[in-house]
């Protein structure tokens, strides 16, 4: 039994080392256009090289962005922005104080133009995270975690190994069920790892009975913030702990505050998504067999890059199929499409006899070229 709960504890700890370090990422616009974007770091010290998107408009004009527009003339910003902090929708405590204040300057200010990227990921993935959370009876607010840990990239990996959106390590993902070898990576799964972290911050919860302390064992591990607990006389308040917490923890918190406060009020500081390409709206499909991306983007006439782009949990061009079955995520407009030709992709690539494409192609209401096109993908 002890082996088991140190193993245990080790799993956990290895779960909650999060890559909290600077993001510098290259995003494709639906344009075509690259643009190398600054996620903000979740760590408690300043540095002189952190702003890599200065707007001088706003430095010179802070008033004219329109900051707050509902709240009285006689109220402070730092009232204001409190008060929008407990009006959040979710049940979730948030407190706003001057560290909070430096998350949401970094996100407002120096990062205004990776918001607007982040803003536009989240419409998409927000759809995975929201359905995970709910399926387990957490907050709603927890989808803004991978804004802090990830930038809402799946395809993120940290200096110490923990890869995807949610940022799980290998044992912990293995731990969590997530298939990790050659082939898949579920890590960076939208779906798969979203229903894996919903569970881990559930147990997390479930140990320490807040949601401050629940996050912060995310990121650094229960074991830590067990240890920062007793250091503090047995006290469970986050805020009272943090003084015990390694530094990068101190600054998670505060970190997913702010995101939250900025994802829900960007409109306030007149800051909108940014087009990064994703789909308006994801949908889902099921592959019974092996197959190849080629194979499917020919179905679909679609980009290869563009299946990979929304699919990277598989790593070498084939959709590999385990327990019988994959998801593979499209456009949602792809999927009735998919769904009505999905049988030509396991048929045999090598037709038996000269009519066998023309029957196949009447048969599934398909041009002979396109289907000839499909067949000899894989």
């Amino acid at each position: 039994m002890i082996h088991i709960r140190q193993t245990i504890t080790a799993i956990l700890l290895a779960a909650a080392t999060c890559a909290t370090q600077a993001q510098y990422q290259t995003i494709t616009d639906s344009n075509g256009k690259k643009m190398e974007i600054y996620i903000p770091i979740a760590e408690e010290e300043d540095t002189k090289d952190e702003v890599i998107f200065t707007d001088d408009k706003f430095y010179q004009q802070q008033g004219n962005y329109g900051y707050f527009k509902d709240y009285a003339a006689s109220e402070t910003e730092t009232d204001a922005i409190s008060r929008q902090i407990k009006r959040l929708p979710g049940s979730m405590p948030m407190t706003y104080n001057e560290e909070v204040k430096k998350y949401i300057d970094r996100y407002v200010k120096a990062g205004r133009k990776s918001t607007s990227c982040l803003l536009a990921r989240a419409k998409y993935y927000n759809h995975f995270f929201e359905e995970a959370l709910r399926t387990y009876g957490l907050p709603l607010e927890l989808k803004h975690l991978p804004v802090i840990e990830s930038g809402l990239d799946p395809n993120a990996t940290s200096r110490v190994g923990a890869a995807g959106l949610w940022q799980f390590m290998t044992v912990t993902g293995r731990e969590y069920d997530l298939c990790i070898n050659s082939y898949i990576d579920e890590r960076r799964d939208p779906v798969k790892s979203s229903d894996a972290a919903a569970r881990l911050l559930s147990d997390l919860y479930r140990r320490f009975g807040d949601w401050n302390l629940a996050l912060a064992a995310y990121n650094c591990g229960s074991g830590r913030v067990q240890n920062a607990i007793e250091r503090a006389g047995g006290n469970n308040d986050f805020w009272e702990i943090y003084q015990y917490l390694p530094k990068e923890t101190r600054g998670y918190v505060p970190a997913f505050i702010a995101a939250n406060y900025v994802m829900t009020y960007s409109g306030d500081y007149d800051i909108y998504p940014e087009p990064t390409g994703l789909p308006q709206k994801p949908g889902k499909v099921q592959i019974t067999k092996d197959v190849s991306f080629a194979k499917v983007a020919n179905l679909l006439n679609m980009e290869v890059d563009e299946l990979k782009k929304l699919n990277p949990q598989f790593r070498q061009g084939i959709i590999k199929v385990t327990n019988g079955n994959a998801t593979l995520l499209l456009p949602s407009e792809q999927v009735a499409r998919f769904n009505s030709c999905s049988p030509l992709l396991y048929e045999d690539p090598q037709p038996t006899d000269n009519t066998q494409p023309s029957m196949a192609a009447n048969t599934n209401n398909l041009p002979q070229q396109e289907l000839t096109q499909i067949n000899t993908a894989y």
